[in-house]
């Protein structure tokens, strides 16, 4: 998931990247069906706003319940 991450956001910063890592995740249950799992990633580089010790923290959003497959997008209707 690191190395995805590290290609999708690779366009973005004007450098290589050093490293992504994953901080841990977090489960957002919404009303009706709004439920996603945001996951924090941690980029650092050698560009501006990614210097820093930490690098810069962004979160993905999944897509699909790791866990039973269910898409997380909201259908419409759904109550």
């Amino acid at each position: 998931m690191e190395a995805t991450v590290k290609d999708f956001h690779q366009p973005e910063v004007n450098a290589p990247i050093e490293s992504v890592r994953c901080q841990n995740i977090m489960w957002t249950f919404g009303k009706g069906g709004g439920e996603h799992i945001g996951i924090p990633f941690r980029v650092k580089a050698d560009a501006v706003g990614y210097r820093s010790a930490k690098g810069k923290e962004f979160s993905v959003k999944a897509s699909y319940c790791p866990f039973c497959g269910v898409s997380t997008k909201q259908e419409s209707g759904d109550e």
